[in-house]
């Protein structure tokens, strides 16, 4: 009977204990926020364009204690979130091309959490993309930034991660349909 509650003691220590080496970026939810527009446009894809998967990093001072890349991939995440609002707000062009094409580059997702700080921010995530707008012959790039801060007492794995980018990530993509729809009202 001893031998029986040891083990069962064993696994639900084991279980708890278990370490998570990868940020849990979850689905993406349609936030419906953004009107139906008249015009449309040929959405040409994701490209995902980051220098390292690594997206999470726990730092002691400036030395790195441990990275963490995303469970997701982060180019389909973006194409099917972008796709949803898209078509939410009738943008995708639906049989005839449309005269303006849409790419987005996704250039970093970067987070960083500072073991040890006694700065009221020390978690910080920064988000870089570039979108390129295409309009006949004419090519215009803008670039979104997406910076959020919040402070955290203790960070022990990825998981501490997936609340702030989450939310990043979500506003990115909301500010990625407000820059094509700013851009097609200025046509």
């Amino acid at each position: 009977m001893k031998n029986i509650v040891f083990i069962i003691g064993s696994i639900f220590i084991l279980l708890g204990c278990s370490v998570k080496t990868q940020t849990d970026i979850d689905p993406y939810i349609t936030l419906y926020q953004n009107e139906k527009q008249e015009s449309s446009i040929d959405f040409l894809g994701v490209n995902d364009q980051r220098k390292s998967t690594i997206a999470s990093t726990i730092l002691n001072q400036k030395e790195i204690i441990s990275e963490y890349p995303l469970n997701i991939n982060v180019k389909d995440w973006y194409t099917q979130s972008l796709n949803r609002e898209f078509e939410n707000t009738n943008l995708l062009a639906k049989r005839s091309p449309s005269n303006m094409s849409v790419l987005v580059n996704i250039k970093s997702i970067d987070a960083q959490y500072k073991k040890y700080s006694l700065d009221t921010k020390n978690m910080q995530v920064k988000i870089q993309i570039e979108i390129v707008i295409k309009k006949g012959t004419v090519t215009k790039t803008s670039k979104i930034v997406t910076n959020q801060s919040v402070y955290k007492p203790i960070i022990l794995d990825a998981d501490g991660f997936k609340t702030i980018l989450n939310e990043s990530m979500r506003d990115s993509v909301s500010k990625i349909v407000a820059v094509v729809i700013e851009n097609i009202k200025s046509e």
